[in-house]
């Protein structure tokens, strides 16, 4: 009996290690590249790292191609299904729980717009930064 005690309390310890939130000391990010403005995919890259950043993950989101109109302050769109919010909303969301976005120059000049056009709290990245943050050690890179 206690060899069936001892077993299911250390399985029940490895099990709360992997699926307890990460901790502040040892803090992992996830990078989200987001070239699209579509409902859908955008909705899922956008729900995850609200999700991501509950769970105590830093978010890194990029913002790239199509992508850059998320944040554009006249961008509007279907709501995403999962969740019946905007995509900005989930966008604001994400900025509220910590999330960190990066928005490209030339993908931004291509869609006609300048930092002026797009909502506060997006910074303007760039090859070097956006490199920088997307191979930083213990960076997950996961791409919509």
């Amino acid at each position: 009996m206690r060899t069936v005690v001892h077993t299911l309390m250390v399985t029940l310890l490895l099990i709360a290690s992997v699926v307890s939130p990460v901790s502040a000391d040892n803090q992992k990010t996830i990078f989200y590249n987001v070239t699209s403005d579509e409902a859908w995919r955008a909705g899922m890259a956008l729900g995850q790292a609200n999700k991501a950043l509950e769970s105590g993950y830093s978010v890194v989101i990029s913002l790239n191609v199509r992508g850059v109109f998320l944040a554009s302050k006249s961008f509007s769109t279907d709501s995403f299904s999962g969740s019946g919010a905007s995509l900005q909303d989930m966008l604001k969301a994400a900025m509220k729980k910590g999330g960190k976005f990066i928005i490209c120059p030339m993908c931004m000049k291509k869609a006609g717009m300048s930092m002026d056009d797009v909502i506060d709290g997006v910074v303007k990245g760039g090859p070097d930064s956006t490199l920088k943050a997307m191979t930083a050690d213990d960076t997950t890179v996961v791409s919509y």
